[in-house]
């Protein structure tokens, strides 16, 4: 009794954007308008791989009238130099609108090329007839799928468009029709599968053999019946060369330029025919697809680590701020990149690596590219990017955030979080008299009883797939923005919050207090008032009772008395003598939006006297960025750390009064 037949079924996926060899027609060249004609397509039958069901199938495109849409190239459709959609610069002409057509089962056209001096070169060499090599992409939008035992299943494009045409250095391998992604073209559009489902299992069908030649025609030629078997050659099939070998590593970020060398050794060992060629390829191209530990390498050739991933941070940074400073040569590397999505950079990726999300959702597609794949935690040179970028972002907002207790503190470095002691200098600077043949005297150096450690503070940032797919400029811009800013604020909240709330010193009394000489009753910013102050700093001395040189060079106060202390500090030329401001010009002023009060204050330069000591840890100075692949959340967390203490050194250089 014979097999019941398969029940049919209609699919819905995702697609990609495919490419295909085409041909150029120099001796159709026409001087006046400067155009030539092509063939686009003429829908052969050839291989490919499906990345996404993990087998080979037939592919061939319907050249009927009502199976091919026309209107995109018809309305003039670019002509690219090698698929780059995303600069301008590789425009090197356009398609002639009105004369897409199909004819005699071929897809023709003519194109009108560029007159602009930078695509001269390329267009003279494409009159001369040097560059001959053409690529179409287009989108499939319904393949009819159809099984016979033996053959491997024939997918017949009923409903498709073409997109756009290339001229290309190497066109895509027309014999071997593995199916490629384009970087340029996003692909990812709806297509229906109508046809048989899944074939028998119990079929084995060997690997396709291909033919290394230098005609780029496809190895299977189309045939009336309309579910052709690819041609199956035996293993006496020529063996291929190094440069082919070259040619078709070149293509995939994952067998590149050392494992060509691989193959070329072992050929020149043993020949190597086009089958087993083919399955050396496949064999390295599936390992890099299934190890979730991939060490994926990008860039233009596949090796670049580092410029690819700088050139997606300058991408981010410049998205997320056009104005933002990164450098020269990372800015123009930039440019491939700055006018993708989020998404788009993460399909790019995957598509330069060789990860096999192609016929993903986008959830598949972002967690592919941030390095989760298949339940594993992995590193990725994009993941490592958009780290980067989030850091440097938290860096720069840091370095030009805002602070004004810069003048006024002294900056220091401490090698651990332990508590150290504040050590306070007496008499030591002064230098006393040593008579003939009398030993020199110790200076004091005392403890003043003040300890301080430093304090660990941070947040955390989460780049998760959720966040690539909206396209989340946030994380970018105001996010990183903000870390920097409140990292900077939390160094001016410990300063500020010293000089502001008073504390008691060593000594056992408040920094400023009657026993320090250094608090003056509530008065206005008055030549009177600021005198006192002066005088009491003059009058400091140090442990021992030595007298000391201090003087007041800032004066400092909140935004409810700015107004008054600027009036102060301007100078006027008096009529009188007693109506002279010595002041004027000669303070420092610091408005500090913390200091809600009328209490202004009077500081000396910390290189004269020791103020405060602002310090973070050793070798870690300023904010600090740790990166990690998210156990907790589906992305990559980016760590601001700030490692930051602060304390009063001496109360000799301060001065407060309450104000009224």
């Amino acid at each position: 009794m014979p097999d019941p037949a398969p029940a049919l079924e209609t699919r819905a996926v995702n697609a990609p954007t495919m490419l295909r060899a085409a041909d150029v027609r120099p001796a159709s060249y026409q001087e006046e308008d400067n155009s030539i004609e092509v063939v686009w397509s003429i829908g052969a039958a050839g291989l490919r791989f499906d990345w996404l069901d993990g087998g080979y199938y037939t592919e061939e495109l319907s050249m009927d009238a009502g199976a091919v849409r026309l209107g995109r190239l018809n309305a003039g459709a670019c002509l690219l130099d090698s698929h780059s959609t995303y600069s301008l610069s590789s425009v090197l002409g356009s398609v002639v609108p009105g004369t897409v057509r199909i004819e005699n089962g071929e897809g023709l056209c003519r194109v009108r090329l560029a007159r602009t001096p930078d695509v001269a070169d390329t267009v003279a060499k494409i009159i001369d007839g040097h560059i001959r090599s053409l690529s179409v992409s287009y989108n499939v939008f319904e393949f009819q799928r159809t099984e016979r035992e033996g053959e491997y299943p024939h997918m017949l494009a009923t409903d498709w468009e073409p997109v756009e045409l290339s001229f290309v250095t190497v066109p895509f391998d027309a014999a071997a029709q593995v199916r490629q992604r384009s970087a340029a073209q996003g692909g990812d559009h709806p297509c229906t599968i109508r046809g048989a489902a899944a074939p028998n299992t119990e079929n084995t069908m060997p690997d396709p053999v291909i033919v290394p030649a230098a005609d780029p025609a496809p190895v299977v030629q189309p045939v009336a019946d309309p579910s052709p078997a690819p041609v199956i050659e035996n293993r006496s099939a020529p063996t291929v060369t190094a440069t082919v070998i070259f040619e078709r590593c070149g293509r995939s970020a994952d067998l590149g330029d050392t494992f060509a060398r691989e193959l070329i050794v072992r050929n020149e060992a043993t020949p190597l025919t086009a089958i087993d060629f083919e399955r050396a390829i496949s064999d390295r191209l599936i390992e890099a697809r299934a190890l979730p530990t991939i060490d994926a390498r990008a860039g233009r050739s596949g090796t670049e680590n580092d410029g690819y991933r700088r050139a997606i941070e300058a991408a981010v940074i410049l998205r997320a701020d056009p104005n933002a400073t990164v450098p020269e040569a990372d800015a123009a590397a930039a440019r491939e990149f700055r006018g993708m999505s989020m998404m788009e950079m993460a399909r790019d990726y995957c598509t330069r690596t060789g990860i096999g999300v192609f016929g993903g959702n986008k959830l598949e597609i972002a967690g592919a590219a941030l390095g989760l794949r298949y339940g594993a935690h992995t590193t990725s040179d994009f993941a490592n990017a958009l780290s980067n970028a989030a850091g440097k972002r938290v860096r720069a907002a840091y370095d030009i955030a805002p602070q004004t207790f810069g003048p006024i503190v002294t900056r220091g470095t401490l090698p651990d979080f332990k508590d150290t002691n504040i050590i306070g200098l007496g008499d030591a600077p002064s230098l006393l008299l040593v008579r003939e043949n009398a030993e020199f005297t110790y200076g004091a150096m005392s403890d003043t009883g003040m300890s301080y450690r430093l304090q660990t503070y941070g947040r955390i940032i989460a780049i998760t797939r959720q966040a690539l797919i909206n396209d989340d400029k946030r994380l970018f811009s105001r996010i990183p923005t903000q870390f920097g800013f409140k990292a900077r604020d939390l160094e001016s909240d410990l300063v500020w919050g010293i000089i502001i709330s008073n504390p008691t010193m060593g000594d056992g009394y408040a920094l400023f207090s009657a026993q320090h000489g250094n608090l003056g009753t509530g008065a206005a910013i008055t030549v009177a008032s600021v005198t006192a102050g002066r005088t009491a700093m003059a009058q400091q001395k140090s442990a021992e009772g030595g007298f000391i040189t201090v003087r007041p060079v800032f004066l400092v106060v909140g935004p409810g008395k700015q107004t008054e202390a600027e009036q102060f500090l301007t100078t006027v030329t008096a009529q009188q003598t007693s109506n002279v401001n010595p002041f004027a010009g000669k303070l420092q002023l610091i408005v500090e939006p913390r200091i809600i009060d009328n209490s202004w204050y009077l500081i000396a330069d910390p290189s004269a006297i020791d103020t405060i000591e602002l310090s973070h840890l050793e070798g870690q100075e300023g904010v600090f960025i740790e990166t990690q692949a998210g156990f907790d959340v589906d992305g990559i967390k980016t760590k601001a750390r700030l490692d930051v203490g602060a304390a009063t050194i001496d109360f000799r250089g301060f001065y407060r009064n309450p104000g009224n």
